[in-house]
Formats: C-alpha cells, sequence, structure tokens
C-alpha cells in the first residue's frame, strides 16, 4: 500500500503539470511539447540526473533489491512500501518528465522510455547505460535549443 501512495502521488502531481502545461500552451492536447525550451530544459534536467548521487544511490538500490528488502525488513510492510515506492520514484521521475517531449499519449516514444528505465536497473548491464544516456540527454537539449525543434 505504502508504493502504492508514492506513485499515486507522483501521478497526481505529473496530471497537474500535465494540465497547467496544457493551459500554458506549452503542451498539446496528448502531452507533447509545443516549446523548444521547456523540451530542452527537461532534456536537460534528466541528463544532469544522471549524474547525480541521489540516483545512483537509487539505482544502487534497485539493482539489489533482495538487500534492500533484508536491510529494511523490521520496518513493517507500510514503511517498506513507501520506502521503496521513493527509492523507484528517484531512479525515474527525470526520465518520466521526458514524456512531455515525446508525448505522453505516444505509445512508441513511451515504450521505448519503458525500456531503458528497465534496462538500467538491471544489476549486470544497468550500469553501462546510465552515464551514456545522461550524455545523450545533455546532447539532446543542446541540439533542440539550438535548432528549435
Amino acid at each position: 500500500a505504502g508504493y502504492l501512495v508514492v506513485w499515486l502521488g507522483f501521478s497526481i502531481l505529473a496530471a497537474l503539470l500535465q494540465m497547467g502545461l496544457f493551459y500554458a500552451d506549452l503542451v498539446s492536447l496528448f502531452g507533447d511539447s509545443r516549446s523548444a525550451t521547456l523540451s530542452s530544459l527537461l532534456l536537460m534536467l534528466a541528463g544532469l540526473y544522471q549524474f547525480s548521487p541521489l540516483k545512483e544511490a537509487c539505482l544502487s538500490k534497485c539493482r539489489q533489491p533482495m538487500m534492500f528488502f533484508l536491510q529494511y525488513w523490521t520496518d513493517g510492510p507500510w514503511r517498506n512500501g513507501i520506502r521503496l515506492g521513493l527509492v523507484c520514484l528517484g531512479c525515474c521521475w527525470a526520465l518520466m518528465l521526458l514524456a512531455f517531449v515525446g508525448g505522453v499519449m505516444n505509445l512508441v516514444f513511451m515504450g521505448i522510455a519503458t525500456v531503458i528505465m528497465m534496462i538500467e536497473k538491471l544489476p549486470q548491464i544497468g550500469q553501462y547505460l546510465t552515464k551514456p544516456l545522461g550524455i545523450f540527454l545533455v546532447a539532446s537539449s543542446v541540439w533542440v535549443l539550438l535548432s528549435g525543434w
């Protein structure tokens, strides 16, 4: 239940953000950006977050879930659910905001984003994706800003 509360809270905030961006005419009805500046800012935010200690700390917990559960098993299911939800959210929130760049209703973009986030959490190969993805996102941010896409 705690895990669900974290994700419901994030979902509500994301929906409110989408509504605000829509009324500001920064995203379309389908949730894709109409603003090169907004797209560039979101790409830069997501790219830089890939290098943050918080992202790395969250990923290290997600890549070793058994260690996470063994470490916190005495806290009970509610607190463990909240803690795990926050750790998972810490891994993905910035990448999820990129839905406003690619379009929240764009199934291809959302599918690719989902696969990337899943691979990033895999213990054997995820560590090789995080930093290159950050470089790609920062470079994409600069390209979007300069090209006006």
